[in-house]
C-alpha cells in the first residue's frame, strides 16, 4: 500500500463493530417483548414507590413494590397513558402492571403490543445478517462493501 492511499477499516472489524451494536439493541428488544407477552398474558396491578429519576432519559425511573409479602425493585418509563402518573417524581406513587405469574417482571404502563416498532426491528434485523455475512465472508455478495465508498469518496 502506498503512502498516497488512505487505509481502510478491515470489513470483518467493521461487521464485528455493526453486529455488536446491533445485537445490543435487539437483545433490548426481545427482551422488551418477553415482558410484554407476560404483561399482556397476566398483568395485575399493584402501587409502587418512585424511588429515583434514572439518567437514561425518556423519563425513565426506578420504583420498589411489594407482591404478596415480597418487595420487587424495577425501572421503566413513567407512564404517559395514565396523565396522574406521567409525571411521577421520587417518593410518589404509581401504578405498576407486574406478571401475576413472574411477579419481578413489571412495568409502570401497561404495553399496547408484543413488539413495539416491528418494521424498525425487521429492518435492524437485516443489517445484523448483513454484518454476520460480512464477519463470515468479507468478499461475499451480501458484505458490506467498504472498499467502492472508499473510492467514492476519494473521486470527489
Amino acid at each position: 500500500m502506498s503512502d498516497d492511499q488512505p487505509r481502510t477499516l478491515s470489513p470483518r472489524i467493521v461487521g464485528i463493530i455493526v453486529a455488536c451494536v446491533l445485537g445490543w439493541f435487539l437483545f433490548g428488544q426481545v427482551r422488551s417483548a418477553w415482558l410484554s407477552y407476560w404483561l399482556l398474558r397476566d398483568a395485575q396491578t399493584e402501587m409502587a414507590v418512585v424511588t429515583k429519576f434514572l439518567w437514561t432519559g425518556h423519563g425513565v425511573v426506578e420504583y420498589r413494590y411489594v407482591v404478596q409479602g415480597h418487595e420487587y425493585a424495577g425501572h421503566s418509563r413513567r407512564n404517559w397513558q395514565d396523565p396522574r402518573y406521567s409525571n411521577v417524581q421520587a417518593g410518589e406513587k404509581a401504578v405498576v402492571y407486574f406478571s401475576a405469574s413472574h411477579p419481578w417482571l413489571s412495568c409502570l404502563y401497561m404495553p399496547r403490543t408484543l413488539v413495539e416498532g416491528a418494521p424498525v426491528v425487521l429492518i435492524v434485523i437485516f443489517l445484523e445478517s448483513l454484518a454476520i455475512g460480512t464477519i463470515i465472508r468479507p468478499k461475499g455478495r451480501w458484505a458490506f462493501n467498504l472498499e467502492a465508498a472508499q473510492r467514492q469518496t476519494v473521486k470527489k
